[in-house]
C-alpha cells in the first residue's frame, strides 16, 4: 500500500492556484453533479452546475447546496430568491458534455438551456423548469438560506414537493437506483466518471 504523503497548509499557499483549487476540490471524494433549474420574473430560464448535494431531512424531505458567495452575480441564487422555486436534476452520463458547459459564465438572460442543447421541462404545478433528458428530477420550494461566517458561502435549503423517477428506478426498499438510472459521477470540477452496483447491506445494529 502506498503510503500518504503529507501537505502542510504552507504547502498549499505555496501551490499553483489551479492546482490547489482542483486538489481541494476533491478532498471531498465522489459527489453527485446536478443541475439546477430556475426561472427569472421574465419568465427567462437558467441553468447551473453544481456538485454540492446535502440531504437536509426526510419528513418533511428537504434537499440543500451551496452557492458561492455573491461577489458576482449569481443567476441560480438571485432567481431563487425572486421566485421562490428551483429544480434538481441528476446528470445523466449520456449529456456529461452538455450538462458541463452549463457550468459556463454567460451573461445574464441568457439561458443555459439554450447553449447546451437541454430541453426545458415545466410540470403544471411547478413555475421552475426541469431538465427533460434527466431521468431523475425533483421539484422544490425554498425554505431558507444559511450564509456562513467563514467564507459567505450560502446554503440554499428547499423543500421537495415533486419528485419524478421512473416506475424501475426504484429498488424494493425505497431507495432510488441511481447507478441504474446512468446518473454520472464526478470528482471535483471536471473528473467525472461512472459507478457500479456492489450490494444493498441492511440496517446496521449493536452486536
Amino acid at each position: 500500500m502506498n503510503q500518504p504523503h503529507l501537505i502542510t497548509p504552507e504547502q498549499l499557499a505555496g501551490m499553483d492556484r489551479f492546482y490547489r483549487m482542483n486538489l481541494i476540490n476533491s478532498l471531498s471524494g465522489y459527489k453527485q453533479p446536478f443541475l439546477v433549474g430556475t426561472i427569472d420574473g421574465r419568465n427567462r430560464t437558467n441553468l447551473g452546475l453544481f456538485n454540492s448535494l446535502v440531504h437536509i431531512g426526510a419528513q418533511p424531505a428537504r434537499l440543500g447546496f451551496f452557492i458561492r458567495p455573491l461577489t458576482v452575480p449569481r443567476h441560480t441564487y438571485h432567481n431563487i430568491i425572486e421566485r421562490k422555486k428551483f429544480t434538481i436534476n441528476l446528470v445523466p452520463e449520456a449529456f456529461i458534455e452538455s450538462s458541463h458547459q452549463a457550468s459556463a459564465d454567460y451573461p445574464w438572460g441568457v439561458s443555459e438551456f439554450e447553449k447546451t442543447g437541454l430541453t426545458p421541462y415545466f410540470s403544471t404545478s411547478h413555475i421552475a423548469p426541469y431538465v427533460e433528458e434527466a431521468t431523475i428530477r425533483i421539484g422544490l420550494e425554498l425554505e431558507e438560506e444559511q450564509k456562513l461566517t467563514c467564507n459567505g458561502n450560502i446554503l440554499i435549503v428547499g423543500k421537495v414537493v415533486e419528485i419524478y423517477v421512473p416506475e424501475n428506478g426504484i429498488f424494493p426498499n425505497g431507495s432510488i437506483d441511481i447507478i441504474g438510472q446512468k446518473t454520472a459521477g464526478v470528482i471535483g470540477l471536471d473528473t467525472y466518471f461512472t459507478t457500479e452496483f456492489k450490494k444493498i447491506l441492511p440496517y446496521a445494529r449493536p452486536n
